[in-house]
């Protein structure tokens, strides 16, 4: 017992200590089905892509600190459907957050939240939290083939090494971003594009997102 608890410990550890967060689909929020009953479950894999200015290098403060930001991540996301209500969970690699909002044929608003270990080095009043805001808008164009554009506001996580006397510490750096998106989705599958831009610098990000989801229920 005790090391099946020290195992889900280290677990959770990894993960939070990992943190990678940046803003989830729009288009997989949207696409969740219901049945009859007005419940469904959506099983998601995919993956997203950055380019534009990524942290990449070493820390301002000192050499043995070391900011790797990564131009790319997979997406593994489960979400349940109860009537216009969407909530469920999303993993960006390994990091877990949780996703929530509600949603209508037309309109959605997804919200996400995550956790991880603060890095101390660029703020020293840093809090260990990842999560965001983002409204969307869909326009059907057949019964399958849908359209889409989101608008977001988030604080936003990635992995940072941070060499203490020589002892690899993973913990996370965390920015504000806004930004806007449009995707187009066919059944199942979706494509993503987005822009955001960092608050408070002069940082422009592009995003580029895949993703299938496995559901049941139907279009609505």
């Amino acid at each position: 017992m005790n090391r099946l608890a020290h195992l889900l410990v280290l677990i959770v550890a990894v993960m939070l200590a990992g943190c990678s967060s940046h803003p989830p689909s729009a288009a997989q929020f949207m696409n969740v089905k219901i049945n009859e009953n007005k419940f469904g479950v959506a099983l998601g894999v995919g993956g997203s892509a950055r380019a534009g200015d990524i942290y990449s290098g070493r820390s301002h403060i000192d050499v043995d600190y070391i900011d790797e930001e990564g131009s790319a991540n997979l997406d593994l996301s489960l979400l349940f459907r109860l009537d216009h209500g969407v909530f469920g969970f999303s993993f960006e690699d390994i990091s877990l957050r949780t996703i929530f909002g509600g949603r209508s044929q037309y309109i959605g608003v997804q919200g996400w939240a995550g956790i991880g270990s603060a890095e101390k080095g660029h703020d020293k009043n840093a809090m260990p939290f990842s999560g965001g805001l983002m409204l969307i808008e869909e326009f059907p164009i057949y019964d399958n083939l849908r359209v889409g554009a989101s608008e977001h506001i988030s604080r936003n996580a990635y992995t940072v090494d941070e060499n203490c006397g020589g002892l690899g510490i993973p913990s996370t750096y965390e920015y504000g971003e806004f930004g806007v998106g449009a995707y187009l989705t066919y059944e199942g599958f979706s494509v993503e594009f987005r822009y955001g831009r960092e608050i408070g610098e002069p940082r422009n990000r592009f995003y580029f997102m895949i993703n299938y989801a496995f559901m049941s229920g139907k279009p609505s």
